[in-house]
């Protein structure tokens, strides 16, 4: 191994390459698609190498290089030889099985603010039994304002932007880090839908687009939801568009990965009053010498 590797900017044209190794090694966790590494590439700095027959990507917090784990058939032996590499930086957002497999050389913390929420498809598209209640009244409080739900294409993609645009400027989100660095994500998703494939529904109230969420396969098994977003003048409406989205899905996946709430009291609680049947644990790995010599 080299004693430098040399990384490079994730463009569209990477989709391709990005593809064949999600596709050969399918991943668990969110971040693992082309579609985030490229939509979140000008905020978090994603560039990525090849090495040892595996897709490395770094990104960047407070100017300090970070990496995901590495994408190919064997990550664990290779984070290793990254860290001797790099011996200030850490891996995040790791999964519990590589993560846990590592000897005591390494500090592995779990990370519960990073956590993936994983629903059963069929049950967020049912809303059945009681502890749904709250969610179908929400859903018919919606249907008063009569929606109608259209598809992310060619002829609505200019609606699907200006309802962003207004999300944005109503919430000052250029004046907030995380909340610009994602109206950038979805703007990018947006413009390069056709490219990205991803599956996007949007909500029509009184002749607007109102609402939408984004989303695509992460697995065989899994879909993953991206975005969501919606004007909260109109009662239910939230729930109302993850349903319609839901029922979007083809029925061959299993579960719905709704990503992390980010450590955010509110999102936490509105992501746990739908019920997860699971999550994706994630961690954070770092040498321990390192670890002591911060603490000295």
């Amino acid at each position: 191994m080299k004693n430098k590797l040399h990384f490079n900017p994730i463009t569209i044209n990477d989709k391709p390459m990005f593809d064949r190794f999600l596709k050969k090694f399918l991943p668990a966790i969110s971040e693992l698609t082309f579609t985030n590494l490229f939509c979140w590439r000008m905020t978090k700095g994603h560039e990525y190498t090849v090495i040892d027959d595996h897709l490395l990507v770094a990104f960047f917090e407070k100017e300090k290089r970070k990496f995901y784990q590495p994408i190919g058939e064997s990550s664990g032996p290779l984070i290793p030889k990254i860290l001797d590499l790099f011996p200030d930086c850490s891996f995040e957002r790791v999964e519990e099985k590589t993560a846990l497999a590592l000897g005591p050389d390494f500090l592995v913390k779990h990370d519960r603010d990073m956590y993936d929420y994983i629903y059963l498809r069929k049950e967020l598209k049912l809303l059945e039994g009681t502890r749904y209640d709250a969610k179908r009244n929400f859903i018919r409080r919606c249907e008063k304002y009569n929606p109608q739900v259209c598809e992310l294409d060619e002829s609505t993609v200019e609606n699907f932007l200006k309802l962003e645009e207004e999300w944005c400027n109503i919430r000052n989100c250029h004046e907030n880090e995380s909340m610009y660095a994602e109206d950038l994500a979805v703007r990018e998703t947006l413009k390069n839908f056709k490219t990205l494939q991803v599956l996007g529904i949007c909500v029509w109230i009184n002749g607007r687009i109102e609402a939408f969420a984004i989303g695509e396969a992460l697995n065989e098994t899994t879909f993953v939801e991206h975005f969501e977003k919606a004007n909260t003048k109109f009662d239910g409406l939230y729930a109302y568009v993850l349903h319609e989205f839901v029922k979007c899905i083809p029925e061959k996946f299993i579960f719905l990965n709704r990503e992390q709430d980010l450590g955010l009291e509110g999102l936490r609680k509105a992501k746990l009053s739908y019920h997860p049947h699971s999550f994706i644990k994630k961690y954070t790995l770092r040498c321990h010498d390192l670890e002591s010599a911060i603490k000295e």
